[in-house]
């Protein structure tokens, strides 16, 4: 299967996640409920009930979202430049993403069922997976394509033959 229609499939599902979240009810007490002691406040809540509408929509969007980002900058490498480094690489790079925004949805969940967790370095377990595992997720993406950028995406063959095109270009044109 061609990239584009991995990311043509994921921007299917994106839109039915989509559509399935804006046509489900809304939930009890979305625009928050009143504060206990201090009169004309409101607080968000209870989170589990507020997501028992759409259940693991959001987990399944994140999903197909880090794919589709995963899908287009797959395709930013030529062809012919995608040797089996690169796709173990790549490959390794979208399962790390797909392991943050497991482990950040799964710590949030078991907090919403038992009320309880964990402190790490001052912030909640899923706090921390926000702060430190979303960023780092991507941040692999640019490592490759900082550390491989000569390699797989401005190859010095590639860039003779810019040079060479912006040459002929430019004779054809009379502007040299």
């Amino acid at each position: 299967m061609k990239p584009i229609h991995i990311v043509f499939s994921l921007l299917l599902v994106i839109a039915g996640i989509t559509v399935y979240i804006l046509t489900s009810e809304p939930p009890a007490n979305a625009a928050g409920v009143a504060h206990q002691s201090l009169a004309g406040i409101k607080v968000g809540g209870d989170g589990a009930a507020r997501l028992a509408t759409i259940g693991k929509a959001p987990f399944y969007f994140q999903i197909a979202v880090i794919f589709l980002a995963a899908s287009l900058l797959y395709m930013g490498v030529p062809e012919h430049r995608r040797d089996r480094l690169f796709r173990m690489l790549f490959a390794g790079a979208t399962a790390y993403a797909v392991f943050v925004w497991v482990s950040l949805f799964s710590s949030y969940q078991a907090y919403h069922e038992t009320g309880v967790t964990d402190v790490v370095f001052g912030f909640p377990v899923p706090t921390n997976w926000f702060l430190w595992g979303v960023w780092s997720g991507f941040v692999v993406f640019d490592l490759l394509y900082v550390f491989a950028f000569r390699r797989y995406f401005l190859h010095p063959e590639d860039e003779q033959s810019f040079r060479e095109l912006v040459a002929e270009v430019k004779s054809e044109q009379g502007d040299v």
